[in-house]
């Protein structure tokens, strides 16, 4: 991939960890930290969560379209990984049960 700065290596890693962690203080300051929030996403009764992380993805979906177009970023070079579905099914399910105690 390549980045609009000539980033690349432990720079690119930089970058992606710096923008990591401003997500994450984002969604706890948003108050998406909080485990009855957690509680109540899997007992089907608020949604703000899952609102939240659908909204995230289609902003970087259309921030990788609009990146693209301009020129920045080459799609061809975004590799995605083949899907294993039981190995990942199974890391989901032990995810939820983890978030679910721990929203508990």
């Amino acid at each position: 991939m390549s980045w609009p700065l000539g980033l690349g290596g432990a720079g690119g890693l930089l970058v992606g960890l710096l923008a990591g962690v401003a997500f994450g203080f984002v969604l706890e300051r948003g108050g998406l930290g909080d485990p009855k929030k957690l509680t109540a996403l899997f007992y089907l009764e608020d949604f703000t969560m899952l609102q939240v992380m659908f909204t995230a993805i289609a902003v970087a979906a259309a921030g990788l379209g609009a990146l693209s177009l301009l020129g920045v970023v080459d799609l061809t070079e975004i590799a995605v990984q083949p899907t294993y579905l039981w190995p990942q099914a199974v890391g989901g399910l032990i995810l939820g049960v983890g978030f679910a105690l721990g929203g508990y």
